[in-house]
């Protein structure tokens, strides 16, 4: 059982590898979205309540029913949160990254959570939570 595991899991990640060989040049994300960095993670929340962040992160895909469900997870170079939740992406035709890099978090917060800095935009908020832990909710979800 463990070795067909292993085996869908290297499959999937050659599938998702094959693609960033031939990736185009990256581009911002739309205008009028409000960049940061936190924790080393250049994100963006967009005009329409969607949060993107770039650098690579172990993204969770899917889950395998096996004794509860195994959560099945890759690597990716973005990842997107939205209403239908957090997905990877390899879609490096828009990054999340202004040249040069984006401001720190603590720079562009624009309100104050119940534990701490917290950014809203769009229907969207990012925020300094509980016991330091850091958390975005997109609109809508």
């Amino acid at each position: 059982m463990k070795r067909s595991v292993l085996a869908l899991a290297v499959g999937v990640s050659a599938a998702v590898t094959i693609p960033l060989v031939t990736a185009a040049t990256a581009q911002a994300a739309p205008p009028d979205s409000v960049y940061f960095n936190y924790g080393g993670k250049n994100c963006a929340i967009t005009p329409d309540g969607v949060i993107g962040c770039d650098g690579w992160q172990m993204v969770p895909v899917f889950s395998i029913p096996l004794g509860g469900g195994i959560p099945i997870s890759l690597p990716a170079p973005q990842s997107i949160q939205d209403a239908g939740g957090v997905r990877p992406s390899y879609d490096f035709s828009q990054s999340y990254t202004q040249p040069g890099g984006n401001p720190d978090f603590f720079q562009v917060a624009n309100d104050q959570g119940p534990w701490g800095p917290k950014l809203s935009f769009a229907g969207a908020f990012c925020e300094v939570s509980f016991r330091g832990t850091f958390r975005c909710v997109a609109r809508g979800a």
